[in-house]
């Protein structure tokens, strides 16, 4: 009786050890033979000198630089982890928001101005009635003196809170240093300035729509219909021939900016493979991958960039099974090489290089030429 116990014990124990077992070695070996990473095909990098044409900013993780190229060992003008940015129009200083502010940081004698501590309206849960600067959202003057940013304050509200009732305008005025309100209610997000130091903002309306407005410093006024789908230059501001400007965001930039430069990501799906292509010539081959969500192909445009002078794209790349990072492609003689891992560039950009954009109820959005 007792041997039959213990025989009974040791065949329960051995199922409850190899039963999970085996099902383990099953599900990996069926994990191992259906799902795999896309992979660079014959990724061959090299190393050479790349130099853009001019001096630009850059991170190499949490350093931010500045230099004319992605030199690591270049001084470090600012550390942490960066997580929105707009370089000021004149090239020579970059507003991020890192270490949980939003700073002014320069390149000729390194400054950094730290302009206030920054929270998201995508904050869960909400801390209601807490004031605070958005950490996105914010524009640079024309004449990069000045940087606008959002103030606003949790309350409760369906969604995020992105045409926020609590909203006020504040300027940040670089030299000096002055904080001041320049327009309260400021139930907003997209906006852009005149020629004359105007604020055209869209806010909704009670239909549902969206009206363009524009503030000149005493007043608010409506801009044309809230239904229009565009709305000419001439139509803006009476009394003046007006000049929109705006800076514009990194993912406009992958949609409208890189292909206008000829980067194109084409695949055959008869072959399996995505093909990156500069101006019409093949510079990269990527397998297919297949995973929980499908098929899919590790080439990122988001992030992706041509350094000054278009010569040389810094691509992302993301999880290839033999490669996950940044490369830098040069467009002239086919090479690409390896980048130190996250390494980002910001580049100016705006109206005054990117003239080709669309006004209407929503506010202003970047165009293709």
């Amino acid at each position: 009786m007792v041997r039959r116990k213990k025989l009974l014990f040791w065949v329960t124990l051995g199922a409850v050890i190899l039963i999970p077992a085996g099902l383990f070695l099953f599900l990996w070996v069926w994990w191992d033979r259906s799902f795999y990473p896309s992979k660079i095909a014959n990724f061959n990098p090299e190393d050479f000198p790349a130099q853009a044409n001019a001096p630009f900013f850059y991170s190499v993780g949490d350093e931010l630089k500045h230099s004319n190229e992605i030199d690591p060992q270049a001084p470090t003008l600012l550390r942490g982890s960066i997580q929105n940015f707009l370089v000021s129009p004149d090239g020579k200083l970059i507003a991020v928001v890192s270490n949980g502010f939003l700073e002014v940081v320069g390149w000729g004698v390194p400054t950094i101005h730290q302009v206030v501590p920054v929270d998201s309206i995508y904050k869960d849960p909400k801390q209601i009635g807490r004031q605070f600067f958005r950490d996105d959202d914010f524009q640079w003057s024309r004449d990069s003196k000045q940087l606008y940013l959002i103030k606003d304050e949790y309350y409760q509200s369906k969604g995020s809170q992105l045409f926020s009732a609590k909203g006020e305008l504040w300027r940040y005025t670089v030299d000096s240093g002055a904080l001041d309100l320049v327009l309260k209610p400021f139930p907003a997000y997209n906006y852009f300035f005149g020629l004359e130091s105007g604020v055209y903002f869209s806010v909704p309306t009670e239909e549902g729509d969206l009206q363009l407005k524009y503030f000149e410093g005493k007043r608010v006024s409506n801009i044309s219909d809230p239904q229009a789908r565009t709305i000419p230059v001439n139509a803006l501001a009476s009394g003046f021939s007006e000049s929109p400007f705006f800076s514009f965001s990194i993912i406009d930039y992958s949609d409208k900016v890189l292909p206008s430069k000829g980067v194109r990501l084409d695949v055959d799906q008869q072959g399996g493979i995505e093909k990156l292509s500069i101006r019409g010539k093949t510079y990269l081959e990527l397998t297919r991958g297949e995973g929980l969500k499908g098929s899919d192909y590790c080439g990122d445009p988001l992030r992706s960039v041509f350094l000054p002078g278009d010569r040389y794209l810094l691509f992302n790349l993301s999880y290839c099974g033999n490669y996950d990072g940044q490369i830098l492609i040069d467009a002239n003689t086919g090479e690409y090489k390896r980048l130190p891992k996250d390494s980002r560039v910001y580049l100016v950009f705006n109206t005054n290089n990117w003239p080709y954009y669309n006004i209407n109820g929503g506010g202003i959005t970047a165009g293709a030429p």
